[in-house]
């Protein structure tokens, strides 16, 4: 008698401990099939023009030309990272509502301090959402102005910040390429060394192929090379420091280059060495300062000696 009520006890045990959690597993958020995948998304991207960061310390526009995007309308904006921000509109998703004594808090401090997302086709608005996220970084929320609803934001397959992209300032989004201009059209390029001004050189179009003047036997395969090295050069990060940038602009530069196309343009890179630190400083085009990975660096440091062929 007593073993057969122990069975059921354990039966009954058994169905209580595999309801509760079915019903745990249902009322959490995230496993609620209820929540609009697309309350974020726009129904095509490829009509959006602009994008504009808001917060209470920056404002980004990106808008397009109808050829490529701008920043602020001051700059190129990186390709990379436009795709990027794309991307990440196309397939952010809610992955639950944030719990509901959070909600006024979390939208509150978003609408106040996190980034306001504005979509625009043309000058008619798309889509329009607060973004940011937890201290950590590691939580992104998005929040609907309209109804003040707060989500997390995940991208499925990816363990990323969702808001990450959204939050960049204006320094983010530029075009790294220093020297931005197309080499069809390249003039000249003069490379100074100021610690050993000998072995400063100047390359210029020599009929059909680029040659070093005064060094009629050079080496067109290194000095190709570093043609390449030189174009492809990209900033790793712009800085907004007036006075480090005007200090060193009084100061006299380790390496310069001075490119020029066909239309008399000129093209100005001044790089400062510090061999403690691990990136080398940069100003482009007298005024903008930028951080240099001192690898990439390295491959301009070739003197006129370099080129001679052996």
């Amino acid at each position: 008698m007593q073993e057969k009520k122990n069975k059921k006890r354990f039966i009954l045990l058994v169905i209580l401990t595999v309801t509760t959690l079915v019903v745990f597993w249902w009322v959490q958020p995230e496993n609620r099939l209820d929540i609009d995948q697309d309350i974020f998304r726009v129904e095509d991207l490829s009509r959006i023009s602009k994008v504009e960061l808001v917060s209470d310390t920056s404002t980004v526009r990106l808008a397009f030309n109808g050829s490529r995007w701008h920043v602020n309308e001051k700059y190129d904006a990186d390709a990379n990272m436009i795709r990027v921000l794309f991307a990440t509109l196309q397939q952010a998703a809610p992955k639950r509502t944030v719990a509901g004594l959070r909600q006024d808090s979390i939208y509150n401090h978003l609408s106040s301090s996190g980034i306001k997302v504005s979509l625009y086709a043309g000058e008619e608005l798309q889509k329009q959402f607060f973004a940011g996220g937890n201290a950590a970084k590691t939580q992104g929320f998005f929040a609907d102005p309209s109804t003040r609803e707060v989500y997390v934001m995940a991208i499925p397959g990816y363990r990323v910040y969702a808001s990450g992209i959204l939050e960049l300032d204006q320094n983010g989004w530029r075009d790294k390429f220093v020297f931005a201009f197309n080499w069809r059209n390249f003039k000249s390029l003069e490379v100074e060394f100021a610690r050993n001004p000998s072995e400063n050189f100047r390359v210029a179009m020599d009929r059909d192929f680029f040659g070093i003047e005064g060094l009629p036997e050079a080496d067109t395969a290194k000095l190709n090379t570093f043609l390449d090295d030189v174009s492809l050069l990209t900033v790793d990060e712009y800085v907004s420091e007036p006075r480090l940038t005007d200090s060193l602009l009084n100061s006299r530069p380790d390496l310069q280059l001075l490119a020029a196309d066909i239309a008399n343009r000129n093209y100005r890179l001044r790089l400062y060495d510090n061999p403690a630190a691990e990136q080398v400083w940069g100003i482009i085009q007298d005024s903008e300062l930028g951080r240099f990975d001192r690898r990439k660096i390295q491959r301009l440091l070739r003197p006129k000696s370099f080129f001679r062929k052996k």
